[in-house]
């Protein structure tokens, strides 16, 4: 893939300020470091190996701790409950560890910058989830994924108007993300519909008109579809 000296040089600064400062703070939690990669990647071994399988597992962590999300929104104690949460955030910070190693191994490897955004996300740290979601769109624009991925974090931190433009332009170049998108924003709205401030419930207004318009496009490709 062709880059810019600008693209370059953004890139670089990106990397830096969003992915060496979470490799410092989380790897030793996870139970590596980044002197680790770093002696791997000079042992003769392929980088962009090393950072497919470190994607990888990253991945699994991913996976593991959705599991473990899912087995505690059925807990049968608070006590459970809060067990199987701590577990599954532990799970999401191992990810954010190997795919922030796959991305220093890897720097254009978008997909890893955007499953970092995705464990950060999860934990709670939306702004590192941004700059994440911003490097791997730097690198692939049209990777809508992290588009969707970023504008649940922008929901998340009340940032209203950029969750809007994420979900139009979803809306044109990518409907099912978009849809995910809105079935996103009707759980923030069930959580929160009785605490919204003034720019909160101006958003949940545009949404809701959102839905009829959508609603009514359904109904007229219904009728235009229809042979007589």
């Amino acid at each position: 893939m062709k880059t810019t000296t600008t693209q370059t040089h953004h890139i670089a600064a990106l990397l830096s300020a969003c992915i060496f400062t979470l490799m410092s703070s989380l790897a030793l939690a996870a139970g590596s470091s980044a002197g680790t990669v770093s002696n791997s990647a000079t042992d003769g071994q392929d980088p962009i190996e090393l950072a497919a399988r470190a994607f990888k597992t990253g991945i699994k962590h991913r996976d593991r701790a959705l599991k473990l999300e899912a087995r505690a929104a059925a807990a049968s104690s608070d006590k459970a409950q809060a067990k199987l949460i701590a577990k599954a955030n532990r799970s999401f910070n191992k990810a954010v560890t190997k795919q922030g190693e796959a991305l220093k191994l890897d720097p254009q490897n978008y997909q890893a910058a955007n499953e970092l955004g995705y464990a950060l996300r999860k934990t709670g740290d939306y702004r590192k989830a941004i700059g994440a979601y911003n490097y791997a769109l730097d690198i692939n624009p049209e990777f809508h994924q992290a588009t969707e991925y970023r504008a649940e974090a922008y929901l998340a931190l009340g940032m209203y108007e950029k969750t809007q433009r994420a979900y139009m332009k979803l809306f044109r170049e990518e409907p099912g993300l978009a849809e995910q998108l809105m079935s996103s924003i009707d759980t923030w709205h069930q959580a929160n519909g009785d605490n919204l401030s003034e720019d909160a419930q101006a958003f949940a207004d545009w949404v809701e008109e959102r839905k009829r318009l959508a609603e009514v496009t359904r109904d007229l490709s219904s009728n235009n579809s229809r042979t007589w």
